[in-house]
């Protein structure tokens, strides 16, 4: 029984710069997000913390009053 070893072919991929090239790439001005709030980053950590839903946490960090704007 003779076995053979081959690897596999090299992919071909389009090269530029030494690597390859990404036609459609976005500009960082494409990605826009809206400011989030103080009170949602506060509810995203305690929903992960303490494994809650994100409307229980919301409610717990309004009425702790975690995340609120600052007079």
């Amino acid at each position: 029984m003779h076995l053979k070893n081959k690897t596999a072919d090299p992919m071909v991929a389009p090269i530029g710069n030494g690597g390859s090239v990404i036609s459609k790439a976005f500009a960082a001005s494409d990605y826009r997000a809206a400011p989030v709030c103080a009170t949602e980053i506060a509810a995203a950590v305690v929903a992960a913390r303490f494994r809650v839903s994100p409307c229980i946490a919301r409610l717990v960090c309004e009425l702790a009053q975690i995340g609120g704007v600052m007079a």
